[in-house]
């Protein structure tokens, strides 16, 4: 059971336990130089933490009055006890504060609980991007969503 929760700024120290999230609830996971380079082009970049570990983290890129989320990412045994929209409302607050006025993201088709999760906090469809991510039959779709706040 999780008592308390904190989202801080990411640093390297963290890296180590952010892959290894990443390598169990991904695909096609982002690697460590990913988010080396993430971090180093000075992206927002956030982790959730409980009193010993870290239970998700999220990446934005801000350009003029926009925000892409690159990545968010919850534990997979941690999924579905609000953590995703923890890190979106703090991602909220980051957007308002740095004047950003729409939020953009993709996700894969089959990614149904995250769908859920944007559907449920402001974001619609907006578009389609076919055979954009590999899978293990080949290719799905990415669905591109967006958020006026």
């Amino acid at each position: 059971m999780i008592k308390t929760n904190k989202i801080d700024f990411f640093t390297k120290k963290d890296l180590g336990r952010v892959v290894k999230i990443e390598n169990k609830c991904h695909l096609t996971p982002w690697t460590n130089k990913n988010f080396i380079d993430s971090y180093d082009a000075k992206n927002l970049f956030k982790v959730l933490k409980d009193e010993t570990d870290i239970i998700g983290y999220y990446i934005a890129l801000f350009a003029s009055d926009e925000c892409e989320l690159l990545n968010i990412t919850v534990k997979s045994e941690l999924q579905k006890n609000g953590f995703g929209e923890l890190m979106l409302k703090d991602l909220f607050n980051e957007c308002r504060n740095a004047n950003i006025v729409n939020i953009f993201l993709e996700v894969r088709r089959s990614n149904l609980l995250a769908i859920r999760l944007y559907k449920n906090n402001g974001f619609n469809e907006i578009g389609i991007r076919n055979n954009y991510y590999q899978n293990r039959g080949g290719k799905e779709d990415a669905i591109l969503m967006g958020l006026a706040i």
